[in-house]
């Protein structure tokens, strides 16, 4: 007789239908939402659905959760879920001798979707078209106190500064790097960088701005454990954006406010996943784009300096091509300097030269070497740094120059010569030729790109056409896979442009 207790505390448990039944009687699911609606929830990478989606977890899902929202014209979004397994179901079917989780082992009421509803902003698909600029992120600045309140975890208050939580609110280089990798598919050409170091500064210098984002407020509500985080991350920032003409010159500033819901991520990701999200939209803000235009517009202007006009140079006399270059070559000068030496080249009668920034770096006073065999003294005139280009000036006059081609006119596949200074200066000026294979642009530069020998002592000589015109400067060299021996010059009506050069 005693077998009949058991014999119906099993038909009892079969019965009920399982205890989830008992413990769940709501709604396990949860919403997915997307702004803008319409987009298509990819689980696990099979589509179920558009937004607003209701999700009912289903166990076959599996215990970690790829979600995936998908729109036209919008770049995806993702996120991860973990869903926990209700334990007090687990003590009643083991308390029952394990025989509900039979009915129990697929039932969707035997877990829970951590975080809550989820409502994702979705970014548009960037134009390939549109103009980049260039923004170094100089690090984070967290503008709250000691052991502030930063919200809470689990129910207790997270303090910041006392616990490994959010500690990364102390290291705003690593928040730096994340802004910059979450605006790397956007129109910001975003660099984490440092101020007051010489890479710093020259980026700095170029993109005529810098952002310095500056955390005001956090304020989450998490829940989780074993370091897995879910639930809202609410932020405060300002992005400050300085002068780099003005040492730290606010510009403006673009404050905001951001939620970022975490989804069982683990607790170090959390502030920067929310960092990152308040970049996107910083991308996303309103007059951003022609603000940071305007100031760049106005670096450019600043860096081109003062007016110079000059008389066009006569042209140098030759006789065809085979005499073209050994002319030509006269009007070539090796400019040495304490640190090396580099080329350079005439453009008019009296002493003005063109050459690199990078090649007379900081001097005011350089001296040049002339073909014909004499040296002369060269005061730099001005310098613009954003394309590495120099206006040097000799005290001569009848002196031979280059007349000024038409780079615009170009066509590929002409010829291009190349002058300039070898590796070794005693050598005197050397010639190389090839042809324009291209046109590219290079951190938003232009630069005429041809298959001819380069290498630093040409740096700042001429890319003469077929006529004996000069149509760009030397500036730089690539090297690496599939880059070896191109060359790269800034076209010549550019580089009068940005010197601020021009011919009566």
């Amino acid at each position: 007789m005693r077998t009949l207790p058991s014999f119906l505390i099993i038909c009892s448990a079969f019965g009920l239908g399982g205890c989830a039944s008992l413990y769940n009687k709501g709604d396990q699911g949860l919403t997915i939402d997307s702004e803008p609606a319409g987009a298509t929830v990819h689980v696990n990478g099979n589509a179920r659905g558009t937004t607003p989606f209701q999700y009912q977890y289903d166990p076959s899902d599996g215990r970690e959760l790829d979600i995936e929202l998908r729109l036209s014209g919008y770049q995806s979004a993702k996120f991860l879920m973990r869903p926990k397994r209700n334990n007090a179901v687990l003590f009643a079917d083991a308390m029952l001798l394990g025989i509900p989780w039979i009915v129990d082992k697929d039932s969707p009421a035997l877990y829970s979707t951590p975080g809550g509803d989820r409502k994702v902003l979705l970014f548009k698909e960037p134009d390939p078209d549109r103009m980049r600029y260039l923004l170094p992120i100089t690090g984070v600045e967290v503008a709250m106190q000691e052991q502030a309140t930063l919200g809470t975890y689990r129910g207790r208050p997270i303090k910041r500064g006392s616990e490994s939580l959010f500690r990364e609110l102390n290291n705003g280089d690593q928040l730096s790097s994340s802004v910059a990798t979450a605006l790397r598919d956007t129109w910001l050409d975003a660099r984490s960088t440092r101020t007051g170091t010489t890479k710093g500064e020259e980026l700095i210098q170029r993109a005529k701005v810098h952002v310095r984002p500056r955390i005001t407020g956090v304020n989450a509500t998490l829940t989780g454990k074993n370091n897995r985080c879910s639930g809202p991350v609410e932020m405060d920032i300002d992005w400050c954006f300085y002068s780099a003409l003005r040492k730290d010159s606010l510009l403006f500033s673009i404050p905001m406010h951001t939620t970022h819901t975490a989804s069982g991520e683990h607790s170090s990701q959390v502030i920067e996943d929310a960092m990152a999200l308040a970049a996107r939209r910083l991308a996303d803000a309103p007059d951003l784009e022609a603000r940071l235009a305007a100031n760049y517009e106005s670096g450019i202007m600043r860096a081109k300096g003062e007016p110079v006009k000059l008389i066009a140079p006569k042209p140098i006399a030759f006789e065809g091509r085979k005499d073209m270059l050994s002319a030509l070559v006269k009007a070539v000068v090796t400019i040495q300097t304490k640190d090396g030496h580099g080329s350079g080249f005439l453009i008019s009668n009296d002493g003005y030269m063109i050459t690199n920034e990078h090649v007379v770096g900081s001097d005011g006073l350089v001296k040049v070497k002339f073909e014909q065999g004499f040296t002369l003294d060269a005061q730099v005139v001005k310098v613009n740094k954003d394309f590495d280009l120099a206006l040097l000036k000799v005290q001569a006059t009848d002196l031979p120059a280059l007349r000024i081609g038409e780079d615009q006119a170009l066509m590929l596949g002409e010829e291009i010569f190349a002058i300039g200074t070898p590796l070794d200066a005693a050598l005197g000026q050397s010639v190389s030729r090839g042809i324009l294979s291209g046109k590219r642009e290079l951190e938003g530069h232009t630069y005429l790109q041809a298959d001819v020998s380069i290498n630093p002592g040409n740096s700042g000589g001429p890319f003469i056409d077929e006529t004996g015109q000069v149509v760009g400067v030397a500036t730089m060299k690539i090297s690496g896979k599939g880059l070896e021996g191109l060359g790269f010059g800034v076209p010549i009506s550019q580089a009068l442009e940005m010197l601020n050069v021009s011919f009566e």
